[in-house]
């Protein structure tokens, strides 16, 4: 590959170039030179209107069907879903069949031929077969390339074995990444629990079955004290508050929000798209709001995009009986940008969605200088995109933007 990125706004946070208009030349997979203007023939030129480069997005809590569930997603769609959206890097959850729970596992994963390039970072069960009654193997798994621990978007109930699986985890030197959801107050909840359900007649999620878990596990991870804990896919203001009071003390302690959470409400779902019947619940525009203000005061550390594919048969149904889930990599970033640029800087979106990740999970910082290896996203903040689908290479289409115009979009990804 040979080719120039042509006037760049570079956001790279503690780069020389950072927020600077470049030229960036590869080739070879190599960063050759960045300057002002760069005048080469025989190259090929990516330009636009307002481009932007960054390094690759990077996610945490990925679903891929495969293992097990490849009709829905396979590794190949995954990662070509991922390089479409941005995404360089992908921290993936165990919830496959079979569960991901061995070294075998891991390796099956990570070293897999149809990943495109994309990195693939296992994320190891929490308890066995995800059950929630026995410890998993974590040396184990963290000897084969497991990164994190986790039983993925299933809350642990059971606090004796989240305690034992933290100070574990400790010992193998890997986080835990939890979700927290109280699921004896959440049972049979559709929606965030508010006046739009009652006026939808729904049954509702309240707040206080997500909070009471982030409380209890502040707890733990401060009694276990070389611990470290994730507090993955939060939604609601009092969490956020409790996770800002704890992160005084807790220098261990992370949280990530999913990007439909920080762009949707529960006012959203009038018309019962079951697109947005997600995990965790979307709440209400004060939730919102104090997501966004999370994510300005660093007590939240991350973006997801909670990519969840699922197949017609179980999505595309009445509210009440559609399986919780949305695809996210390739709709993710656009999707921000659009929403969100207004009252986050574009230079702290990206952050949250490539340094942050790759922090909570400690995974190297990939460099935007000369002689570095290219690992960028190259995006357009003013390039109307109306080329549907959106979403063109996850083998499921649940996502809710089929009637949605981006007035940004990823231009290219380039990974070596």
């Amino acid at each position: 590959m040979d080719v120039v990125i042509k006037k760049a706004t570079i956001i790279h946070q503690g780069s020389d170039f950072h927020l600077q208009v470049r030229d960036i030349h590869i080739a070879d997979g190599i960063i050759k030179s960045i300057a002002e203007n760069i005048d080469l023939m025989g190259v090929r030129l990516i330009e636009g209107n307002q481009l932007h480069c960054c390094i690759g997005l990077c996610d945490i809590g990925t679903h891929s069907g495969e293992p097990g569930y490849e009709h829905r997603e396979s590794v190949d769609s995954l990662t070509k879903a991922a390089l479409a959206g941005g995404y360089t890097s992908l921290a993936i959850f165990p919830n496959n069949k079979p569960v991901t729970q061995t070294k075998a596992d891991i390796r099956y994963l990570a070293e897999h031929s149809q990943r495109n390039g994309v990195d693939i970072h296992p994320i190891g069960a929490l308890s066995k077969d995800i059950k929630g009654v026995d410890i998993a193997e974590y040396i184990d798994m963290v000897s084969g390339g497991a990164i994190a621990i986790s039983d993925g978007m299933k809350s642990v109930s059971d606090t004796g074995l989240l305690g034992r699986a933290l100070h574990y985890a400790s010992t193998a030197g890997a986080p835990i990444i939890h979700h927290p959801d109280d699921s004896y107050l959440s049972a049979g909840g559709e929606m965030h629990e508010g006046e739009m359900s009652t006026s939808l007649g729904m049954k509702g999620v309240p707040y206080i079955a997500e909070l009471h878990i982030v409380e209890r596990d502040i707890l733990l991870n401060e009694y276990y004290k070389d611990s470290a804990l994730i507090e993955h896919g939060i939604s609601s203001a009092r969490s956020v508050d409790a996770i800002r009071k704890a992160k005084v003390n807790q220098s261990r302690l992370y949280a990530t929000v999913p990007y439909m959470n920080l762009i949707f409400t529960d006012k959203d779902l009038w018309d019962f798209d079951s697109n947005l019947k997600v995990t965790p619940v979307l709440r209400s525009e004060q939730d919102r709001i104090a997501l966004i203000e999370g994510l300005k005061d660093n007590s939240i550390d991350a973006i997801i995009s909670n990519h969840t594919p699922l197949d017609e048969e179980t999505k595309n149904l009445e509210f009440p009986y559609a399986l919780p889930g949305a695809t996210g990599l390739e709709t993710c970033l656009m999707a921000c940008l659009d929403q969100l640029k207004n009252v986050i800087s574009v230079s702290d979106l990206i952050y949250k969605l490539t340094f942050g990740p790759r922090l909570l999970l400690q995974l190297a910082i990939p460099e935007i200088r000369v002689g570095a290896p290219a690992n960028l996203c190259i995006f357009d903040l003013n390039s109307q995109y109306s080329d549907q689908p959106f979403v063109r290479h996850s083998l499921s289409n649940n996502h809710p933007f089929a009637e949605k115009q981006f007035t940004s979009r990823v231009v290219e990804t380039i990974k070596f």
